[in-house]
């Protein structure tokens, strides 16, 4: 036993002829105030295996159990001769810095009584600050940060009628603090002691009595290294620990790993709040917490996020001349696009992997508001990303974007995931936000994306990498993609490239194309692929932008109903029904008419191809044929009506309209000898179908 607490003890109970009662030595030696176990360690470490602080919780029964605890504290600290013994408080010291095994709760409430007496006599100086500032929480970062700013800013405090309000209106509190439950805990705790001395007139003589050499709150205190304490050890003895979250264990095995790898060294203790530690429980929380799920937790959007971004580093940063490397980050981009869970440190294997995460981090923490301005109005993002609303946080409402799509609950697809990528280029690489030319770059990408197979960890990196190298001049992508020595290596969805590169040279060349090209590019059927309406817009040497406008705006009209007046209009136009293949009877070949919204999406995306030259050829006579009209169906009946001279099948459906509207699934078989089967119920030449000659 230190034998300086034994003279100081000694001193303070002797009576006024100097004489000690040895009872009542023993019984002090063996007990320790608040203040005295502060003066006596280097800090007062809660362990990260203990549970939350819980004195402050609002149900009943802790509400109940408070009201006693705080009456009886307040009660011995204003009474004279009365003391209260607060029973054992025990746990390790290691090289002076005492971890309690049992106390946490108790210890913290004195804390806080402690703290707010010193408030209210202004005796937070800068050695009590020292004194205070001993007392710190391993549990979560941000309650660490909580008692350490609450310790220092204690005289910049916000304005409010309770303590709680003061303090979470001060500069200095983060929003997402109201997120940790020991924070909560505190701020309920410390309004029940303001609330409990309301009426006290002497703050001055309650400080005095707490530093007196006889203080009026003590505990037994108990060290147990001598037993071998482990973390074991403390969940067995405290039933009360909880197990720690996927992204708590994450957090803690990072930190370890930055440490490890020194990748912060620089950043001593006045920068502070540039490590990655105080971030992620300060400014990078605030950002998720508008996501919070329905028990106010981020973990699972938190998570998501750093594991979609080791993904994005993977994909971007592996060797393409390297097969085993190859193959083992594409598992790895597998079992993370799976299992957000499984993200590890390693993840991040190198220092400028790590300063990517950060990097991520940030930009979305101070740009997005910016981005979410200019989506989801002005790009259509169709499938990705839905102009709606989501239900976020309970019953708040937001729009969706892309950052929504990549964190919340359902899988983002890889597409998505590859979209998230390219705005997250965006906002990485441009100082300065602009509006219109990141709708451009998005646009450009959306188009991509959409018009290629991104189905596979290969073909998810493959993607990003082409992305990876267009977006060095991202900041005005279309001017980059007109520049001969930009021109882009990759290989992945070449074709749409080319179109982009086209659509790009054509807006560099007058300034009439931009508006009309995304109109067209954003139709739900074209879906960015426009290539075939620049081939009929073709001249020999150039492309005629007045044909363009007129073909484009007849589809727009055209193609805005997809039904039998639109498939009989086409029918007019030539024999275009598209040979699916499928095997049948009686040597009959099936057809399909294009039923389904997807079928016709499918059918302009292979409009190029050998197999569909008939469906092209119908829908550009078509286009050319509205002219001047604009009453859809009045065009297209009249077209009908006025069919004449042709002499193959079609005559057939064109004397008996009502045949398409009973035609099953929008499907004809034809075969060797000129018969036409309208297939009724099924899906091949059988019993239900009607046989035409013609």
């Amino acid at each position: 036993m230190n034998i300086e607490k034994v003279k100081k003890v000694a001193a303070s109970i002797q009576d006024e002829n100097g004489f000690l009662n040895s009872k009542l030595l023993i019984e002090r030696l063996n007990s320790t105030s608040f203040w005295e176990l502060l003066t006596e360690t280097k800090k007062i470490e809660i362990p990260i295996i203990q549970r939350d602080y819980a004195q402050g919780r609002g149900d009943e029964k802790t509400t109940k159990l408070r009201d006693k605890f705080l009456d009886d504290l307040i009660g011995a600290i204003r009474e004279e001769e009365k003391t209260l013994e607060l029973d054992f408080v025990y746990g390790k010291v290691e090289k002076g810095v005492f971890q309690p095994l049992d106390g946490q709760q108790r210890l913290t409430t004195l804390f806080l009584l402690h703290w707010y007496i010193a408030l209210k006599t202004n005796n937070l100086s800068a050695l009590n600050k020292n004194q205070f500032s001993k007392f710190t929480y391993e549990t979560r970062i941000s309650s660490r940060e909580f008692c350490k700013e609450l310790v220092e800013k204690s005289d910049d405090l916000g304005e409010g009628k309770t303590i709680s309000a003061r303090i979470t209106d001060s500069a200095w509190f983060f929003l997402a603090w109201k997120n940790d439950p020991t924070i909560k805990a505190m701020l309920v705790m410390l309004d029940c002691i303001e609330e409990k001395l309301n009426d006290e007139e002497d703050y001055k003589r309650l400080w005095g009595k707490l530093k007196s050499k006889k203080p009026p709150i003590t505990f037994h205190f108990k060290e147990l290294n001598s037993i071998g304490l482990t973390d074991d050890l403390y969940i067995k003895m405290n039933a009360r620990g909880i197990p720690l979250t996927d992204f708590e264990n994450f957090k803690a095995s990072f930190e370890q790993y930055i440490e490890e790898k020194g990748w912060e060294n620089g950043l001593e203790d006045e920068k502070i709040k540039e490590k990655f530690a105080h971030k992620i429980d300060t400014l990078w929380t605030d950002l998720f917490w508008k996501y919070r799920d329905e028990d106010n937790r981020i973990d699972q959007a938190f998570i998501k996020f750093i594991a979609g971004i080791a993904m994005n580093w993977i994909a971007e940063n592996t060797d393409e001349d390297k097969k085993n490397e190859k193959e083992t980050n594409e598992k790895r981009i597998q079992v993370l696009a799976g299992n957000p869970k499984e993200v590890q440190p390693q993840d991040f294997e190198t220092e400028n992997a790590f300063e990517y995460l950060k990097n991520c981090l940030d930009i979305y923490s101070n740009k997005s508001e910016e981005y979410n301005k200019s989506r989801p109005n002005k790009l259509p993002l169709w499938d990705f990303c839905k102009d709606e609303l989501i239900k976020i946080n309970g019953n708040e409402k937001s729009s969706r974007t892309l950052f929504s799509e990549f964190i919340k609950e359902k899988k983002p697809t890889y597409k998505q995931r590859v979209l998230f990528y390219a705005q997250t280029q965006y906002l990485l690489k441009t100082n300065n936000f602009d509006e219109e030319k990141f709708s451009d770059w998005m646009r450009v990408v959306r188009n991509i994306v959409e018009n290629s197979t991104i189905d596979s960890a290969t073909t998810f990196r493959s993607s990003v990498r082409l992305v990876k190298e267009i977006s060095n001049c991202c900041a005005d992508i279309y001017e980059h993609l007109v520049q001969d020595d930009n021109k882009v290596e990759s290989g992945f969805v070449k074709k749409q490239v080319e179109e982009e590169v086209l659509k790009a040279e054509l807006i560099r060349d007058c300034s009439n194309w931009k508006p009309q090209i995304h109109k067209v590019e954003d139709d739900d059927l074209l879906k960015g692929q426009i290539g075939f309406l620049f081939d009929f817009s073709k001249n020999p040497d150039n492309f005629d932008y007045n044909k363009f406008e007129e073909l484009s705006e007849a589809f727009i009209l055209l193609f805005r109903k997809i039904d039998d007046s639109l498939r009989l209009g086409l029918l007019s136009q030539g024999d275009y029904p598209i040979w699916d293949g499928y095997p049948t009877t009686l040597n009959a070949h099936r057809y399909s008419l294009l039923n389904s919204f997807n079928d016709w999406e499918t059918a302009f995306q292979k409009i190029e191809d050998e197999g569909f030259e008939k469906f092209k050829f119908a829908v550009k006579d078509l286009l050319n044929e509205l002219g001047n009209t604009v009453d859809r169906n009045e065009f297209l009946d009249g077209l009908v009506n006025s069919v004449d001279n042709i002499k193959d099948w079609r005559n057939i459906i064109f004397e008996d309209k009502g045949l398409l509207k009973n035609c099953w699934n929008k499907r004809i078989c034809l075969d060797d000898d000129d018969t036409l089967f309208i297939l009724n119920k099924t899906n091949v030449v059988g019993e239900n179908f009607k046989k035409v000659d013609f």
